[in-house]
């Protein structure tokens, strides 16, 4: 058995008036097999040289490809390196090309292929990237995030009630909603990107997964509810951790989220659910993503 990385990763950061919560947990279908699969999900958190914008990352592997941790890992990776270097450019903002960033990653996923004596169909993988600026200058506050994928790695908004499905490949068919349902992967089809444009207001929460959450939030109304309750304003890490590895029947794939929260604005506008105190929604950390 080869070495794998941890079943187990996490993050909390402040940024900006932004606060961020990441976990990834090995699947129990994976961490039950004998010998034990490795977690076939990744997930990077990152920002600018200058602090202006949180960059995000989820990639999933594809279960059927040999060593599809490797190719999530460095999907992940290559995109938010290949964001920050944009960025860090005069105007990078408004100049983003997911097709460039996507080809990026597809080169440096199909080269490490390459070097390891792999096919690239041992390294596939799905990719779902986001910039956030962490500062609004507009007088409601409101801010534009920007969100690029390919395949069924997600987006969801929070709103009053529930979870709402933002940007991703939908897995719903005629006959119903497939699980299994991956249009599109990584080296081979960068071509096959889309991206979209997402106002955010004080007091919104976005939320990055893999399929293994997704599904939940599109077929779990109970799940759905919960996570929306639990995650109005943000949870101490443990709690959070506890949370994306949810207990469900049929539900056994790797689970990744990586959860934003923009701060309210105290004047106009309290997060649904009611007011967390300021220490609360900030988290009262002294972490930062690098």
């Amino acid at each position: 058995m080869r070495p794998a990385v941890s079943g187990i990763a996490a993050d909390e950061a402040v940024l900006g008036d932004l606060s961020i919560r990441a976990a990834s947990l090995v699947g129990p279908g994976h961490r039950c097999e004998e010998p034990a699969t490795a977690r076939q999900d990744a997930y990077r958190v990152a920002r600018d040289t200058m602090g202006d914008h949180l960059l995000l990352a989820v990639a999933d592997g594809v279960s059927s490809s040999t060593h599809a941790e490797l190719g999530a890992a460095v999907a992940a990776g290559t995109v938010v390196h290949a964001l920050r270097r944009r960025l860090d450019e005069p105007e990078g903002a408004a100049r983003l090309s997911a097709a460039e960033l996507f080809e990026e990653a597809a080169t440096a996923m199909s080269r490490e292929a390459s070097q390891r004596g792999l096919n690239l169909t041992d390294v596939c993988a799905v990719l779902l990237a986001a910039v956030i600026p962490t500062r609004s200058d507009a007088p409601s506050g409101e801010r534009t995030m920007w969100a690029a994928w390919l395949g069924d790695a997600s987006l969801w908004s929070l709103d009053a009630e529930r979870w709402r499905y933002a940007a991703g490949d939908r897995k719903k068919t005629t006959s119903g909603y497939d699980t299994n349902a991956v249009l599109h992967t990584l080296p081979t089809e960068p071509q096959a990107v889309r991206e979209t444009r997402l106002a955010l207001l004080p007091g919104d929460v976005v939320t990055l997964v893999s399929d293994g959450v997704g599904d939940g939030l599109a077929t779990i109304a109970e799940l759905n509810a919960y996570l929306a309750d639990h995650w109005r304003w943000p949870p101490p890490i443990a709690s959070y951790i506890n949370d994306v590895g949810f207990d469900a029947e049929r539900f056994l794939d790797d689970r990744t989220s990586v959860t934003v929260w923009v701060a309210p604005d105290p004047r106009s506008r309290e997060p649904a659910g009611g007011e967390a105190p300021a220490d609360e929604w900030l988290g009262g950390q002294e972490g930062r993503p690098t």
